[in-house]
C-alpha cells in the first residue's frame, strides 16, 4: 500500500486503504469520486435504505475504521 498509495495510506492506514480502493474499483475511480462518495463508501445499503424511509443518511462508511476519526472529538465527527 505504501508503494502504490503513499497519501492514502498516511491518511487513513493501509487496511482501510486497501478496502476503499477496492471497494472502489482501483485507485483511478476511488480518486474520481468526490469527497462526499469517499465518505460514505462501504455504506451503500444504509443509504439507499435511509433515502427509502426518508430517514437521516449514514455519516460514514469504510472511513469510520481510520484511526484519525476515530480518535477525533465527537464534536468534529458530526452528529
Amino acid at each position: 500500500m505504501t508503494a502504490i498509495a503513499p497519501n492514502l495510506t498516511t491518511l487513513v492506514g493501509e487496511l482501510v486503504g486497501a478496502r476503499l480502493i477496492s471497494h472502489a474499483g482501483s485507485l483511478m475511480n476511488l480518486a474520481k469520486h468526490p469527497s462526499s462518495t469517499v465518505q460514505i463508501l462501504g455504506a451503500e445499503k444504509a443509504l439507499f435504505r435511509a433515502l427509502k424511509t426518508k430517514k437521516d443518511t449514514p455519516k460514514y462508511g469504510l472511513i469510520y475504521h481510520a484511526s484519525m476519526v476515530g480518535q477525533s472529538n465527537p464534536k468534529n465527527k458530526g452528529k
